[in-house]
């Protein structure tokens, strides 16, 4: 068996340095690609598969995507991750949709197309507090809690006007509260713009990395009070693995906060259950739900395929599909390679 492997070295994490050692182990050989040459599709020739973890920065999510869709639909080689499983990644829009296809429960939210209707409701039928999102971003960036219309209305003009950055709107935004609709649209973009400016000049690869705006679209999402923490369960073929994040001091946000809980007494099963459920139904072969409580009621709130792997290497165990636990820790790239190996396997036994 030979899998083709693009390796990825993102912020300082990689997931193909403990694929490529882990493959040998199981004899199976390796051949490094780099797709974003010219002769990609030469390059996977006499492979049995292709596996390329890819990152939520513009480039990977234009070039990735799409190579890795035309080998798999194409060539018709296994790819990791498939299009079913990442296609959506990053995007939260989508993944509403995605979502409530699949009579997944989920918090309420709305997406808006058009400036007038964003408006109209915030001006008459929202019900505040609500939480505004971009479509991107990660770690709770892009995210913020707004308690007025007279707060909502700046983030529906820039979006459907000037558009906003990913990374210049985030957890660390100071709170303003205008005395006048007019005074907070011009906080909001001078806060934007000079903080925008900052982050460029004194992290240069954002340039790179976040390149477009996000803009033509409004999203938001119902403020979900008493959540001191979420809780995060990643599936991993028929592997469960849960912990709970805890919020920031004085914040609504747990995500990117650094403060987990691993013990597993205090994951809530109805919870793995529904990622369970989720990820047969769509066919996910890899992905991470983050849940909430809505009126005591587990809730999807976003899903992602790829994740920070000493998270899940951490947690003392895993539940399989049966809810049964089994002790022993384990790192998610064993798991992704497994999974891939026996996809393989099976698809030469079915040929």
């Amino acid at each position: 068996m030979l899998i083709g492997i693009h390796p990825d070295h993102v912020w300082g994490t990689s997931f193909s340095d403990k694929w490529i050692p882990f493959l040998k182990t199981l004899d199976v050989e390796v051949k490094i690609l780099d797709l974003l040459r010219q002769d990609a599709l030469d390059q996977v020739k006499g492979c049995d598969g292709v596996m390329w973890r890819w990152a939520h920065r513009a480039q990977d999510k234009q070039s990735a995507k799409m190579i890795l869709y035309v080998i798999e639909q194409y060539l018709k080689l296994p790819v990791f991750p498939d299009n079913g499983t990442a296609w959506h990644f990053d995007e939260k829009v989508a993944q509403k949709y995605l979502l409530q296809s699949l009579d997944v429960p989920l918090p309420e939210q709305w997406v808006f197309w058009s400036h007038e209707e964003a408006s109209e409701w915030a001006r008459s039928q929202a019900k505040y507090p609500v939480v505004f999102k971009l479509s991107v971003g990660a770690g709770a960036s892009s995210v913020a809690k707004v308690d007025t219309c007279a707060e909502a209305e700046p983030f529906i003009d820039r979006m459907f006007k000037r558009g906003i950055f990913p990374m210049t709107m985030n957890e660390f935004r100071p709170r303003i509260i205008p005395a006048s609709r007019r005074e907070a649209k011009n906080a909001f973009h001078r806060f934007t713009d000079t903080f925008g400016y900052m982050m460029l000049n004194q992290y240069p690869r954002l340039d790179a990395e976040w390149w477009k705006p996000e803009k033509g679209y409004a999203l938001f999402q119902e403020f979900l009070p008493g959540n001191d923490y979420d809780t995060r369960i990643t599936v991993i073929g028929d592997r469960a693995f849960g912990f709970r994040r805890y919020n920031r001091p004085n914040d609504f946000r747990a995500s990117g906060s650094g403060n987990i809980d691993y013990d597993p007494a205090g994951i809530d099963l109805e919870m793995v259950k529904i990622a369970f459920e989720t990820s047969r139904g769509a066919g996910f072969t890899c992905m991470a739900y983050d849940f909430l409580y809505r009126d005591s009621k587990p809730v999807v709130c976003e899903i992602s395929y790829t994740f920070a792997d000493h998270a899940i290497h951490s947690c003392p165990g895993h539940w399989d599909g049966n809810l049964n636990w089994h002790e022993g820790q384990m790192w998610p790239e064993d798991a992704q390679i497994i999974d891939f190996v026996e996809t393989i396997r099976r698809g030469r036994t079915a040929s």
